[in-house]
């Protein structure tokens, strides 16, 4: 089966608009970027092995928090970056 259409989509955000109103709707879709995100942090644990991450993939989860790109960065770099975002923080 194929995901929902455009028009799918229209409809179902406007039944939730005229649900919960303009200020609800926007407090509804932050508080579901919040959780999309926290959702992506989770990624790099695999089932059964919490606690098990190497050096690299925390580095790499506190700088995706941070808002940081991390694709093709190594461990140095990464440590770097951090730390030059949070001395300016």
């Amino acid at each position: 089966m194929n995901g929902p259409g455009l028009l799918e989509l229209l409809v179902i955000g406007l039944l939730a608009w005229l649900l919960l109103g303009p200020q609800r709707m926007a407090e509804a879709a932050r508080s579901l970027g919040v959780a999309w995100r926290e959702f992506r942090g989770y990624h790099a644990f695999p089932l059964g092995a919490a606690g098990e991450r190497s050096e690299e993939e925390r580095l790499r989860a506190a700088a995706e928090r941070l808002g940081l790109e991390t694709d093709g960065l190594d461990e140095a770099e990464l440590h770097a970056a951090l730390q030059a975002r949070l001395s300016k923080e």
